[in-house]
């Protein structure tokens, strides 16, 4: 599952290279995102890419109970075309979801190590996201959530699932809400090749109250 990620880029960064106009959108330096917090996000409406605020948890519309949102922060990408709380926004609410990197805990021997994970680049990057708005006692709620695969040859060593990374050369189809069935499944494929890298972080990352550039920086003996 990917459950933390960090996005340390400004808005204006996040403008430029996903080409979407701001809408209602503030962010600043994170670097331990946890669910349930409110993160920027990529879609397409009226023709144009958004970058809009969004919280983490999907909330289906039919959803009875908020707290469903905390079961999902995740959806599988072989199931994700089916499953009830997703298949309405996989056909038409897909988004694009903004970060630098994310964390998977190592189990080794009972011990659970963090790993921030990152492309070799430095670079922002995508994950494939859905999203879904949720109207709830205090009004309309936009939601998200970040759809996982199996992990690559490079991941398979720290976990069996990875998020799916996008290309950037496939961020229209994603958006685009005319694109097939069949061609999205075709994108959410392990990230090919050895374009990320990782390293052992502190446990700060543990806590989601810690929220400082300390959480991703190599662990040293």
């Amino acid at each position: 599952m990917c459950g933390r990620y960090s996005l340390t880029k400004s808005v204006k960064t996040l403008q430029e290279h996903f080409e979407a106009i701001p809408v209602g959108v503030t962010h600043q330096a994170r670097y331990n995102i946890a669910p349930s917090q409110i993160l920027p996000v990529v879609v397409a409406e009226n023709g144009e890419r958004q970058l809009r605020p969004m919280r983490w948890g999907l909330l289906p519309s039919w959803a009875k109970d908020e707290k469903l949102g905390h079961k999902l922060i995740n959806a599988r990408a072989e199931t994700v075309h089916e499953k009830p709380s997703f298949k309405t926004a996989f056909r038409s609410t897909r988004c694009l979801v903004p970060a630098d990197g994310f964390y998977e805990w190592k189990q080794d021997n009972g011990t659970k190590t963090p790993q921030y994970i990152f492309l070799q680049d430095g670079g922002l990057f995508a994950f494939a996201g859905l999203w879904s708005t949720w109207n709830g006692p205090k009004g309309p709620v936009d939601t998200f959530t970040i759809i996982t695969t199996e992990a690559n040859r490079q991941l398979q060593a720290l976990h069996h699932r990875m998020p799916v990374i996008l290309n950037p050369e496939s961020y229209s189809d994603w958006l685009n809400a005319s694109t097939s069935s069949q061609d999205l499944k075709t994108l959410l494929r392990p990230l090919a090749g050895n374009a990320l890298g990782f390293h052992a972080v502190t446990t700060l990352v543990n806590s989601p109250k810690n929220d400082v550039a300390d959480c991703r920086k190599p662990l040293t003996n």
